[in-house]
């Protein structure tokens, strides 16, 4: 199904060990948000390792859908998928949006900022440089392994701006 990039069993390995970052920072019974799920990192991982979080995977595309469907079934997994785009926000806002190699880091804080509730935060995986520093409040969660692996960028909402496209253009 082309899900991810390489499926040698070290690249999958990485993949995974980079989405369980998450799981000991993630506080019990979060409303979290996997936006751009495609093939369920971070959000497969963390729902098998943490199933007290109520947490919903976004996905548009239809294969992957189904596929991430499939894998929640079969694994008895908690979890809500919802095919969708992820510049259509639900209604009730998440606590916590993750976005994993879904766009560069400030198009994803944009995109994601929609997503949870003004005290919540955007959670970007990065390999991360300069723009946390421009960024108030902005936090950066080391992922263990080699150095340049990067880290889990955590953006409060409220230094997110609002109401702009994720195109950067305003609504």
């Amino acid at each position: 199904m082309n899900l991810v990039g390489s499926t040698a069993r070290d690249e999958l390995v990485v993949h995974v060990l980079d989405s369980l970052a998450a799981a000991d920072v993630l506080p019990h019974g979060a409303r979290v948000v996997d936006l751009g799920s495609g093939a369920g990192f971070p959000g497969l991982p963390l729902a098998i390792e943490r199933p007290d979080l109520s947490l919903t995977l976004v996905e548009i595309r239809e294969a992957r859908v189904h596929f991430l469907r499939h894998v929640v079934r079969q694994l008895g997994l908690g979890c809500a998928v919802r095919r969708g785009s992820i510049d259509e926000p639900p209604v009730e806002a998440y606590d916590y949006a993750l976005l994993k190699a879904v766009a560069p880091v400030p198009e994803a804080a944009r995109r994601g900022v929609q997503w949870v509730r003004d005290d919540g935060e955007v959670w970007i995986w990065s390999r991360v440089g300069a723009v946390e520093s421009q960024i108030e409040g902005a936090v950066v969660h080391p992922i263990a392994g080699e150095s340049d692996r990067g880290g889990i960028l955590r953006l409060p909402a409220r230094a997110i701006p609002r109401g702009t496209h994720p195109s950067g253009a305003h609504e």
